[in-house]
């Protein structure tokens, strides 16, 4: 994951982010979002399993795949509008509050110090006059 997202970003863009993810993950499995009725069919088990990987942003990758897959099978979603939504999303990236975030995200490396080494006083060399 730290491959495909160069930053997670907190504060009021990574609550923008998480804003979008959840609204995006409702919109997929109940009436009151972009759509008209609940998923058909097969499609519901697919909507629930997006709706929760955009939610808790976890495999972001994945539950966008899955996302956009029942969006453009799925009539009630109207396939493109909330493809585009997703696809940006998955271009911004999961955000500082998510799953992804605190398995992939910002590391901090320590080096173990090391001993300083002493420096000996070394007087200039002599050079020959010519």
């Amino acid at each position: 994951m730290q491959l495909l997202y160069a930053t997670f970003p907190d504060r009021t863009p990574g609550v923008g982010l998480l804003l979008l993810r959840l609204l995006l993950s409702a919109m997929l499995v109940w009436p009151w979002g972009l759509r008209a009725v609940p998923p058909q069919g097969d499609l519901i088990g697919w909507a629930w399993m997006a709706a929760v990987l955009l939610a808790f942003g976890s495999l972001l990758p994945l539950g966008i795949l899955a996302a956009v897959f029942v969006a453009c099978l799925d009539p009630g979603l109207q396939g493109w509008p909330a493809a585009g939504l997703l696809i940006s999303l998955l271009l911004l990236g999961p955000g500082a509050y998510s799953v992804d975030a605190t398995l992939f995200g910002r590391r901090v490396v320590e080096l173990p110090a090391t001993p300083r080494r002493q420096r000996r006083f070394r007087p200039p060399h002599d050079h020959p006059k010519e």
